[in-house]
């Protein structure tokens, strides 16, 4: 794997909303802030075949967006925020195991 695409994706982001989208065959990942969509798709094509070589996944469509973290303040004590980008990636074949040990 080229290690460029090894820093691409950082890791699943996994909560309520994710994990219904995983049902619909959408995953959500949070990706490097300077990737793009063409990046996203072949570093999880990458990872997908090296994780799971019979799986029969390929990526439809990626969808990114920006999360922009608050700025936070108690008292005398601040702290900035830790800006992200997150990607939503759309896979048809077989589902991916995101909730395995």
């Amino acid at each position: 794997m080229n290690s460029r695409q090894s820093q691409v994706i950082l890791r699943p982001i996994i909560n309520e909303k994710t994990v219904a989208l995983a049902a619909n065959g959408q995953y959500t990942f949070e990706v490097a802030k300077d990737s793009n969509k063409t990046e996203i798709a072949d570093a999880l094509k990458q990872i997908l075949k090296e994780l799971y070589p019979k799986n029969k996944t390929s990526v439809l469509r990626v969808n990114t967006s920006a999360i922009r973290d608050r700025f936070r303040r108690s008292r005398r004590h601040s702290r900035s925020p830790h800006d992200s980008k997150k990607a939503i990636v759309t896979c048809s074949g077989d589902p991916i195991d995101l909730f395995g040990a």
